[in-house]
């Protein structure tokens, strides 16, 4: 027999399951489907939920449970609650998987429900040498070479990667499973360094000179490594997407002078992940005030105050017909640099008589790629290895 004093018990934790549980919940339903996002913990907690999406199935699974011995212990507005918080949450677990696998198959991609979990298999763990590509001003800037051990498989390509952060934080070792994943195509990678920003000293004329001379570095230095010095792609992610575009489109113009004494800083190709492309309509667009506040800490000024500088940081400004064809990726639901910065590139570019390829994300905010087996991210490295073939490695 049950004993009397046990049924508080049971019933004080199921109270206080199905609160915290439906609490956390909404919590996680609500950043997914906010308009805007006032804070970069809504940020953080909305990317992780479109990243990990297929995982809050067991939270719905667990709420189904709470359902039941809500029902069994005759617990009826724990039951309404936990029912309603359950349904909310699986339309938040299904529509974004429908989305993902509709625009997966209308792209011919093979989505893995067992890649969710995996890591990625083959190629490099780790880089196999550290070098000091430069030192402006006294500050020694570091690059991560990841020497891929078939070279041969990709004609010697290679791919230079800008880490992203907002201009103010970051690391060049961020995006290592994506690395290990090019390297296990025989694509070699420089991960690398360039000057952040900080509140007394904005760096807008320093990253993009750093990631010009790096660019430089690694043509020079390309035979030392067994690279084709044309077959580079330049890359980045977010504010590295920024850095990489602006270095690719502006190359030959004088428009950016490198950070230390090399020649050519031209690539065969960029890949851009949500980066800004226009830096004003960023500012002004963005639902993250955290992103404006960004932008004028890295420019040291505001549109307003500055827009020849803003422009000048635009890559957008910098789009002809002789701009290196370009693979522009985006999640739909990217709160922190508006889907339109990507749009207009491509329109941009498409006057322009300039490949491109633009591959908007369903169900992903920014930084989608930062899970490497997510839903979201086997579509964006199938569309990469497309690209590499294409207009790379061919």
């Amino acid at each position: 027999m049950t004993s009397t004093s046990s049924r508080p018990r049971r019933h004080w934790l199921l109270t206080t399951a199905v609160t915290v549980w439906s609490v956390t919940s909404l919590i996680i339903v609500a950043c997914m489907v906010a308009p805007s996002m006032p804070s970069p913990v809504m940020t953080a907690i909305s990317s992780l939920a479109y990243a990990l999406n297929p995982a809050l199935a067991l939270s719905v699974a667990f709420g189904v449970l709470l359902i039941v011995f809500s029902v069994r212990g005759r617990r009826r507005v724990l039951a309404a609650v936990a029912a309603v918080t359950t349904a909310l949450l699986g339309v938040a677990v299904v529509v974004p998987t429908v989305s993902l696998a509709s625009a997966a198959a209308e792209r011919d991609i093979q989505l893995s429900v067992v890649g969710l979990a995996q890591s990625p298999t083959g190629g490099l763990e780790a880089p196999t040498e550290t070098v000091t590509y430069a030192s402006p001003e006294g500050e020694d800037l570091q690059m991560d070479v990841w020497q891929a051990e078939n070279p041969d498989a990709a004609s010697n390509a290679a791919l230079i990667y800008v880490f992203g952060g907002a201009y103010l934080s970051g690391s060049r070792a961020d995006w290592t499973p994506f690395f290990q994943h090019l390297t296990s195509q025989g694509i070699s990678v420089f991960a690398m360094d360039y000057r952040l920003s900080t509140p007394s000293s904005p760096t807008w004329n320093k990253a993009p000179a750093d990631v010009a001379c790096a660019v430089g570095w690694v043509r020079e230095n390309a035979d030392s490594y067994a690279v084709d010095a044309d077959r580079l792609v330049l890359s980045g992610g977010s504010a590295g997407a920024n850095l990489a575009l602006l270095t690719a489109y502006s190359a030959g113009t004088g428009a950016m002078t490198p950070s230390c004494e090399t020649g050519d800083t031209s690539v065969r190709a960029v890949i851009d992940f949500y980066g800004p492309t226009d830096l004003a309509s960023t500012a002004r667009d963005t639902v993250s005030p955290a992103v404006a506040d960004a932008l004028e800490q890295y420019t040291g000024a505001t549109p307003a105050d500055e827009p020849a500088r803003y422009e000048l940081l635009s890559p957008a400004s910098y789009v002809t017909a002789d701009s290196p064809p370009t693979l522009v990726l985006h999640g739909g639901r990217d709160s922190g640099v508006p889907v339109a910065q990507s749009t207009t590139l491509a329109d941009a570019l498409d006057e322009a008589g300039v490949p491109n390829e633009l591959v908007i994300v369903p169900a992903a905010e920014h930084g989608f790629d930062a899970i490497f087996g997510s839903f979201a991210n086997q579509i964006a490295q199938a569309e990469v290895s497309r690209f590499f073939a294409q207009y790379v490695t061919n």
